[in-house]
């Protein structure tokens, strides 16, 4: 193992060891590994700020003469009046417009992905759903989406058959809940198994014993 390999698996395993030890309590190893972590994370995130400008302004700017690129500079540039007191008001109007711009596209797109698109794909399978397991799959999507939606009906009393809807939409949706906490802790042991993996290959066996991984 080469020695830049050697210092990273040391390095990594130092930074695992530490973050594991929270679960015994808060400490001195684990604050300085959550340090560590923060620290390594900023300055990623600086040298790639420094490697966009760079490819993304600077070259653009001083090669082809783009020079509508340094609006978007001057803009973030604004930003950092959030400092001053005095004349932080500036910086609102480049937030303002960040804000604007990312609130517009994002509109657009939750739109037809989280409304549109799912009400066309519901309506849709049950008209083109050939095998059984298919129109089986397709009743059972339209009956969900339909009972969740008639839960949410606050104008009148849940009685009679809207009862039973919002009764069967509500199991649904803790149904759905259940499911969906099962794979965020399915992807959580999944992490901490490769994490345990990583130490046992890497470490113990590559760094340790010097064995081949």
């Amino acid at each position: 193992m080469a020695f830049q390999a050697q210092a990273g698996t040391l390095m990594a395993t130092i930074v695992i060891v530490s973050q594991l030890t929270m679960l015994w309590k808060d400490n001195f190893f684990f604050r300085w590994g959550t340090r560590i972590v923060v620290a390594y994370a900023v300055a990623d995130s600086m040298g790639w700020s420094l490697y966009y400008l760079n490819t993304r302004f600077w070259t653009p700017f001083t090669t082809k003469g783009e020079w509508w690129w340094m609006l978007a500079v001057l803009a973030g540039l604004m930003l950092y009046f959030r400092l001053s007191r005095q004349y932080g008001w500036v910086a609102k109007y480049p937030l303002g417009l960040q804000l604007g711009l990312g609130v517009g596209v994002a509109s657009v797109a939750m739109l037809r992905a989280q409304i549109l698109d799912q009400v066309v794909w519901t309506v849709r399978d049950l008209f083109t759903a050939k095998t059984t397991m298919e129109v089986f799959n397709a009743i059972v999507a339209f009956v969900a989406v339909a009972s969740v939606v008639s839960y949410f009906f606050f104008t009148r009393e849940h009685t009679g058959v809207l009862k039973v809807s919002a009764f069967v939409g509500r199991a649904f949706m803790m149904a759905s809940i259940a499911v969906i906490w099962a794979g965020d802790y399915i992807w959580a042991m999944a992490i901490l198994a490769g994490v345990l993996t990583f130490l046992v290959n890497s470490f113990v066996k590559g760094l340790l014993l010097g064995m081949p991984v």
